[in-house]
């Protein structure tokens, strides 16, 4: 007897593999009208790995970020990025870039949002909290 010390792992497979034997299955191999018959597991394919993804010139990257800083409304942001037509793979870099929060489940419009409110949304309410003259009508007197 070879290899004694793998017995217990190979009744171990064996039992695996008489445990999803139906009874009539069962009943035919003890009668000697069916036999267990070993073959060798399928290789698994070889998935290709994807190609990252070009990375967007950081010239671009500046150029983006200073044309969305200089917008006075958030929907003249909107009409930049989208005339930008850029791929949610290149938003999620601008806001990588900018160290704005976005993830990769995030919708196009979110992720827009994000970027619109980093450059402009916040400049803009800046801009209002200055503006606003908090004194009471007597303290202007």
């Amino acid at each position: 007897m070879k290899n004694e010390s793998k017995y217990p792992k190979l009744l171990k497979v064996l039992a695996s593999v008489l445990e999803k034997l139906t009874d009539e299955e069962m009943d035919a191999l003890l009668a000697g009208e069916l036999k267990l018959v070993t073959e060798a597991k399928a290789k698994r394919k070889e998935t290709k790995t994807k190609s990252v993804p070009a990375a967007i010139d950081e010239s671009f990257l500046k150029s983006a970020a200073e044309q969305l800083s200089f917008c006075t409304s958030r929907e003249d942001g909107q009409k930049i990025l989208t005339a930008m037509k850029l791929k949610k793979a290149d938003l999620l870099q601008i806001a990588e870039s900018n160290m704005i929060t976005a993830r990769k489940g995030d919708s196009l419009k979110t992720i827009k949002d994000a970027i619109i409110e980093h450059f402009i949304g916040s400049r803009l309410r800046g801009d209002a909290f200055k503006t606003i003259d908090l004194r009471s009508e007597q303290e202007k007197l």
